[in-house]
């Protein structure tokens, strides 16, 4: 094969004249490495515009296949390089997931952690207790934590429902943003289902 030198394609061809003559052949060696022809397409336009736009800064003598073809070369290997690195985020990302998602299921299967967990609780709730006014806590012991009904409340402490529903809204109010850390518990806690 003759060497075709920079002369010789600026003497005899335009952009498209040019564009056309080695886009084929580098397609193929392309896609050979990146075995994706969009991929492929991109990198070699990106060539040979490359090439092109920088005719001016290159010997005359420079053999244009040897360098276009170096050009693709370097476009592949970058590419793949990049490809490489974009999997191994993916798979770093995949064995976080797996290794959060694994931490989950012994978080909730272990015994020992849900003691842990309701002491901590317990101590958040007698502490956020502790806050309320005396008329609140005590009714909202009395419904919560000993299972009385509103009705009963009002019956035992001599004030109307409204009342007990005013002071269990209230103390609600306040364990919600205690306790709010803790919400799944909460809800099963503090609101009737």
């Amino acid at each position: 094969m003759n060497k075709i030198t920079l002369s010789d394609v600026c003497s005899e061809m335009n952009f498209g004249t040019f564009y056309a003559t080695y886009y084929a052949r580098f397609i193929r060696y392309a896609y050979y490495y990146v075995n994706d022809s969009f991929t492929s397409e991109d990198i070699v336009h990106d060539a040979l515009l490359y090439f092109w736009e920088n005719k001016h800064n290159i010997p005359k003598e420079t053999d244009v296949i040897g360098y276009i073809l170096l050009t693709v070369k370097n476009k592949c290997l970058n590419y793949l390089k990049h490809l490489s690195i974009e999997q191994e985020y993916s798979k770093l990302c995949t064995n976080l997931q797996d290794w959060e998602i694994a931490t989950r299921i012994q978080t909730l299967e272990d015994d020992s952690y849900d003691a842990i967990f309701l002491e901590d609780v317990q101590k958040i709730l007698k502490q956020a207790l502790v806050k309320l006014p005396d008329k609140t806590r005590e009714i909202f012991v009395l419904n919560r934590l000993k299972n009385k009904s509103r009705k009963e409340i009002a019956s035992i402490l001599g004030v109307s429902l409204q009342k007990v529903d005013y002071h269990i809204n209230k103390a609600i109010n306040l364990l919600s943003y205690e306790l709010k850390d803790y919400l799944p518990l909460m809800i099963f806690l503090l609101y009737d289902c």
